[in-house]
């Protein structure tokens, strides 16, 4: 029992030292402090500052007090790696977590899925636990990458203990030289928008995702495109989303934007579902006399009643690009990022 209550403390200060709660340099509380903080004995505390002090994890110094060290110690090697998407079983992350797989295990490597559902507060709790948790990697699809993130500071304790992150679909510029793996999306913005020019529409509606960088990219492809044509883009045929709006901005905006334009890029093969579901109920001509066009190429677009354009980007190639670059850093070699094409054909 004693054992297990000083495995217990030692296991909460080092949550608490990788999390932020102690900083680098900072002196801990006192073993009477901490006792009579934590209700542990004095002996237990100081049995889980021993196991912390071997851990190179604090470092005591003699009548001043114990310290939390500057870098986390370099950890052993596990053959884990930890992958966090903001889905996992649904759109194209099975495809793509198939392609990350596929690499990882056959070089003796397993993936340790989570998934953050495009919340914050999610990835926090996940990167906190992982944190305590024996992985050599991460690949991380970025939640709300359009926004500042307030989890840098947890990215940034995964660079001090060597752990090493590559990012897929999207990244954080706030970190410092992030490895990622992600399709061009202005381009496809504008490759997508093109499409519609050519067939000889001019009043294009564009509908993007606010909150993760892939739509802003994909809106500046639009722009450039229309502006390219010698169209000014209105603000009006325009709907900007998040993940928790989707439906009600759908909802209220496609019948203003179906009254003004003959053609709609939509940010993905979801948002294209559930438009052509509000002109069926709105109007049962409208589906056909509304072109659309769409991103990702899912099983949505293929199985859709209504046929319309989407655009693949290569899923399962993308995740073993990642898991790739994953296992060359940890062999040592100096890795890039790459941005990839998307294109009219059907690949993987």
């Amino acid at each position: 029992m004693h054992n297990h209550k000083y495995a217990e403390l030692a296991d909460k200060l080092r949550f608490e030292i990788q999390t932020g709660v102690y900083t680098s340099g900072q002196k801990l509380p006192s073993e009477n402090e901490l006792a009579d903080d934590t209700g542990y004995s004095r002996q237990t505390v100081r049995h889980a500052i021993e196991v912390l002090e071997r851990e190179g994890r604090v470092q005591r110094i003699q009548g001043s007090g114990t310290y939390v060290c500057g870098d986390a110690p370099r950890r052993k090697e596990t053959h884990n790696i930890a992958v966090v998407t903001t889905y996992i079983g649904e759109y194209i992350f099975p495809a793509i977590l198939h392609g990350i797989d596929e690499v990882l295990s056959a070089n003796g490597y397993t993936s340790l899925l989570s998934a953050t559902g495009n919340r914050v507060y999610n990835e926090r709790r996940i990167l906190a636990e992982l944190l305590l948790k024996p992985i050599d990697g991460m690949i991380v699809e970025g939640t709300k990458t359009a926004l500042p993130n307030p989890n840098i500071d947890l990215y940034e304790k995964f660079t001090k203990a060597n752990i090493p992150v590559v990012f897929i679909n999207g990244f954080y510029p706030d970190l410092k030289d992030p490895i990622y793996v992600v399709a061009d999306d202005r381009a496809g913005g504008r490759i997508a928008c093109d499409i519609l020019l050519n067939k000889g529409h001019e009043r294009i509606a564009g509908i993007f995702k606010s909150d993760d960088i892939q739509g802003h990219r994909r809106y500046a492809g639009y722009s450039e495109a229309l502006r390219n044509a010698g169209i000014t883009v209105n603000d009006d045929y325009v709907l900007w989303y998040t993940t928790e709006n989707r439906i009600d901005i759908l909802n209220t905006g496609i019948p203003h934007l179906t009254e003004r334009c003959t053609a709609i890029l939509c940010y993905n093969d979801e948002v294209t579902l559930q438009v052509l579901k509000l002109l069926n109920a709105h109007n049962t001509d409208k589906p056909n006399r509304i072109e659309l066009i769409s991103f990702d190429n899912s099983n949505y677009a293929r199985l859709s009643a209504v046929p319309f354009v989407s655009l693949s980007n290569p899923k399962e190639k993308l995740g073993r690009i990642a898991a790739e670059k994953m296992l060359n850093i940890l062999r040592g070699k100096k890795e890039t990022s790459i941005v990839l094409p998307w294109s009219l054909e059907d690949n993987k």
